[in-house]
């Protein structure tokens, strides 16, 4: 008897192939971007703003895809100073901060993918992806803060 795998699951093993495959690549938030099959047709997915790494590593945290350990909430701190050196609005109130701690990725070039909503229903798949994605923003938020 073959079994076959439904288009959902299908889709949820290619994803988790290639973000695999993008593990290494420190900036490569864009990468992620077409990796996630039909999620977001024919765009990629360009490091986001400082603002938006803030709020998404704070996401992270919260929702336990980053430990303690990583760091984590240390380089959010140092992003959250910079951008407050930037402006003299408080750096929580920036839009992109806001998105991110929602678990809203915001691309470069104006898409977004919504992190609670990846994994089409599986929660292991979802972990899995979030992981990935939340360990390629904390990369990027080493980037910024200089590290």
């Amino acid at each position: 008897m073959k079994m076959r795998l439904s288009n959902v699951a299908a889709s949820g093993v290619a994803i988790v192939f290639c973000l695999a495959c993008t593990a290494g690549h420190a900036q490569d938030i864009g990468g992620l971007g077409n990796k996630l099959g039909g999620m977001m047709p024919g765009s990629s997915m360009q490091s986001g703003s400082m603002g938006n790494v803030a709020g998404l590593l704070q996401y992270c945290v919260k929702n336990n895809y980053l430990g303690g350990a990583s760091g984590a909430s240390g380089i959010q701190s140092q992003l959250l100073g910079k951008m407050h050196g930037q402006s003299s609005t408080p750096p929580t109130s920036d839009p992109g901060y806001t998105s991110g701690a929602n678990g809203i990725l915001q691309g470069g070039n104006g898409k977004t993918m919504d992190l609670s909503s990846v994994g089409g229903g599986s929660s292991d798949m979802k972990s899995k992806i979030t992981t990935k994605v939340c360990d390629s923003v904390l990369k990027q938020g080493k980037s910024f803060a200089g590290m």
